[in-house]
């Protein structure tokens, strides 16, 4: 039984199609959460009054700038080696910490973790491919919603 040099084709055909395909499917990056676009309680607070969902929605947004400026702030401490007095003075002038508010423990918290993980800050990453900012991302996401009521 021959089968038709034209089903041959075909069949090839669809083969590789669905083959480049998945290939670029994989190849697609995922949006990162501390994107502005993935913050999931943006639409679920438009027709809500529950205070919860309001503060996840707070926390997001501000643990979405937090983690990318943390990155920042550790490529600029391992930039600057010989000057840490200066990069924690700078820290301080962009993200003070005497506002007696929640705001002042994420300041801090970006602080310590651009100094704490400076070595591993890399200036040929995007923020987007950084430890730095994925460890941030985990520590002011896994805090408690409730502290992000104020911001």
């Amino acid at each position: 039984m021959s089968i038709n040099p034209l089903l041959k084709l075909k069949s090839s055909l669809v083969f590789v199609s669905l083959f480049f395909c998945t290939q670029s499917i994989a190849a697609e990056k995922l949006p990162k959460p501390w994107h502005f676009d993935s913050n999931i309680y943006r639409e679920l607070i438009e027709n809500s009054d529950d205070y919860m969902l309001l503060n996840k929605y707070i926390q997001w947004d501000k643990c979405s700038t937090m983690a990318p400026a943390t990155d920042r702030m550790a490529l600029g401490v391992h930039i600057n080696p010989d000057d840490p007095d200066f990069m924690r003075e700078t820290i301080l002038d962009l993200y003070p910490v005497d506002n007696d508010s929640f705001s002042d423990v994420i300041n801090q918290k970006i602080m310590d973790l651009a100094f704490e993980m400076a070595d591993v800050a890399d200036d040929d990453k995007t923020s987007d491919d950084s430890v730095v900012t994925q460890a941030a991302w985990d520590w002011c996401i896994s805090q408690d919603s409730q502290d992000f009521a104020d911001l």
